[in-house]
C-alpha cells in the first residue's frame, strides 16, 4: 500500500551490497523500525486513460516514466506510548516524453508493537498538486500484522487521500523467491492489499469530478530482516462531471507502478 490509496517501497551500503542469493533470519516486517534504516528502489510507472463525452471517445493519454524511490526511518518519539516512528517516502520519476520529474514525498507516523505496524497520520506533497494533503487516523490504520505470515486476512481501515476514501483489506499470500537488483531473496512473504470501493471527488481542469468507480491492488514481497524488496501497485479510476450542454464528461484511467530494491540498503537491528 504505499500505503496510500495510490496505494500503492524503499542508499547507503552496508548489509545490502550483496549480489546473488540472499537469506536473512530476523523479524519479518515490511518496515523494520530503527532510525537510520534506508532503502532505495528502481521505480517504473505506466499511466493510461481516456476522456469521453456522452460515451464517445474524445481523447486518450498514455505515459511511461522511470526513476527512483527512497524510503527511510528518519525520527523517533520515544516518549510516546507506544513509541512513534517518523517514516518518509520520496519518489522522483521522469517521463519518457521529457520535462520535469513527477515528485512525491510522503511522511508517515507509525508505531511498531511486536511486529504489528499501525499508521497514525500521513502528510503528502506532490508536484502534481497545488497543496499538501494531511490525514490523521483514529483509530490508526492496521498496516501490517505478523498473522500475515500464516495467510490470515485483516481489515486495514479506510485510507484517505484528499477527498477520496478507500476501504482496504489485506492478506498474506504465501512465500516466493524474488530477484531484484539487490539480489535474490528466498522465502519472501507475499502480502496483498485490496481496495474495491474508491469513492469521493477529485479536481481536474478546474472542475469537480465525482468518482463513480475504482479499485486498487498493492502486492508486496517482504524478506526477513530486510523489509519490502519488491512492490507492485495497480489502480483504476472512473470519474464523471457535467460537460458543455449538459453532456456527461467521463475520465477513465489506470496506473501500474513497480519498484525493486537496489543494493546498498541499511537495516539496523
Amino acid at each position: 500500500m504505499r500505503p496510500n490509496s495510490r496505494i500503492i517501497g524503499i542508499v547507503i551500503a552496508t548489509l545490502g551490497a550483496l549480489i546473488g542469493s540472499v537469506t536473512c533470519s530476523a523479524d519479518l516486517s515490511p518496515i523494520p523500525c530503527a532510525v537510520g534504516n534506508k532503502w532505495q528502489y528502481d521505480t517504473v510507472k505506466l499511466v493510461r486513460g481516456e476522456v469521453r463525452m456522452d460515451g464517445k471517445p474524445m481523447s486518450g493519454f498514455r505515459d511511461a516514466s522511470s526513476g527512483s524511490s527512497v524510503y527511510e526511518v528518519v525520527g523517533l518519539d520515544g516518549k510516546a506510548s507506544p513509541a512513534v516512528y517518523d517514516y518518509k517516502e520520496t519518489t522522483n520519476v521522469w517521463s519518457t516524453k521529457g520535462g520535469e520529474p513527477d515528485s512525491d514525498t510522503s511522511e508517515l507516523k507509525i508505531t511498531d508493537e511486536a511486529g504489528v505496524l499501525r499508521i497514525i497520520s500521513t502528510y503528502t506533497e506532490s508536484s502534481s498538486e497545488n497543496a499538501p494533503d494531511k490525514q490523521d487516523y483514529s483509530p490508526p490504520l492496521l498496516y501490517y500484522t505478523k498473522d500475515a505470515a500464516s495467510g490470515k486476512s485483516w481489515e486495514v481501515g479506510v485510507m484517505r487521500e484528499r477527498q477520496l476514501t478507500n476501504p482496504i483489506t489485506a492478506r498474506g499470500a504465501g512465500r516466493e523467491i524474488v530477484t531484484v537488483p539487490a539480489g535474490t531473496f528466498k522465502d519472501c512473504l507475499k502480502v496483498i492489499y485490496s481496495g474495491d470501493r474508491i469513492t469521493g471527488t477529485m479536481e481536474m481542469w478546474e472542475k469537480t469530478f465525482a468518482v463513480t468507480g475504482g479499485k486498487s491492488r498493492g502486492v508486496y514481497w517482504i524478506a526477513d530482516g530486510v523489509g519490502v524488496v519488491k512492490e507492485l501497485e495497480v489502480a483504476t479510476t472512473l470519474a464523471e462531471t457535467d460537460g458543455p450542454g449538459g453532456k456527461k464528461l467521463t475520465v477513465q484511467a489506470a496506473s501500474c507502478t513497480v519498484s525493486e530494491l537496489r543494493p546498498g540498503y541499511v537495516v539496523k537491528k
